[in-house]
């Protein structure tokens, strides 16, 4: 008995610090997924487990690694309007030192600038990746969250639907 509340009391001193920052990514997508002017896309744990399967079956097992690792993936993107607010709030969450967000990439071209931020959990082998693009053409912010390598990440980009 006496280890069951020792756990319970533990776990209730430790649990809010393991959820904070994605608290936080939670909670500014979740306000611009109800905000008139944007778009939003939440690919829950389920669709990624559909989705490992479907690449494991089509015999890409990297794809299928890759997003049997991850959580969910949330992606918000201006339709109108002006972009200012969108763009404080990401320099907000990026920037607090209570959140962890590292810059690990920043690039600018034709116009665009895209930047990659980056939080690795100190109590679990789940990430959180945050791409900000904003520029001319477009303003996107894309959160992953889950068990990845980086430089697979970037394969996410060629699943397209099939018209």
């Amino acid at each position: 008995m006496k280890r069951i509340f020792i756990f319970l009391l533990a776990a209730m001193v430790f649990i809010p610090y393991l959820g904070r920052a994605q608290s936080a990514s939670w909670v500014f997508f979740d306000r611009y997924s109800k905000t008139k002017g944007y778009a939003s896309v939440q690919l829950e744990r389920k669709m990624m487990r559909m989705m490992s399967r479907q690449a494991a079956e089509k015999g890409d097992e990297q794809l299928a690694k890759l997003l049997n690792g991850i959580q969910y993936i949330r992606i918000v993107a201006l339709k109108e309007g002006d972009r200012t607010r969108l763009l404080e709030d990401v320099e907000v969450l990026t920037t607090n030192p209570l959140y962890e967000f590292q810059l690990v990439m920043s690039e600018v071209d034709s116009g665009q600038t895209t930047r990659f931020y980056l939080r690795e959990s100190p109590h679990s082998y789940n990430s959180e990746l945050l791409m900000l693009t904003y520029g001319e053409k477009e303003t996107v912010v894309v959160n992953i969250y889950g068990t990845f390598d980086l430089q697979q990440v970037a394969r996410l980009s060629t699943i397209r639907p099939k018209h």
